[in-house]
């Protein structure tokens, strides 16, 4: 849904504070990880597949999986960042979910 959809650059930035004069500053890494979030409508068994999903084949959020590009690229490996927020509105469901699009 594009409604709650955004994206964000990747914060990778490592500033230091001097005795005196501006901080320094340095690229953390070469690259780094891009978080995205957004929300899908589901039906209540396409809740229950997501909730498997997340709990069987990704092994609560801590393995990486591929995700369609929002913008119709190639698919993303991505990753959860954060548990899904569930919210019933009339019969079907709205998951909210954080991934971050990795290197």
């Amino acid at each position: 849904m594009k409604d709650g959809y955004s994206e964000e650059d990747a914060d990778n930035l490592l500033a230091s504070n001097v005795s005196v004069g501006p901080a320094k500053v340095r690229r953390r890494t070469t690259s780094n990880v891009e978080p995205i979030t957004g929300s899908m409508e589901m039906s209540d068994a396409q809740r229950q597949s997501f909730r498997s999903f997340v709990k069987n084949d990704i092994k609560d959020r801590s393995i990486a999986f591929t995700f369609p590009d929002p913008h119709g690229g190639s698919p993303l490996l991505v990753r959860m960042r954060q548990p899904a927020v569930y919210t019933p509105i009339g019969i079907v469901w709205r998951v909210q979910i954080g991934l971050e699009v990795l290197p």
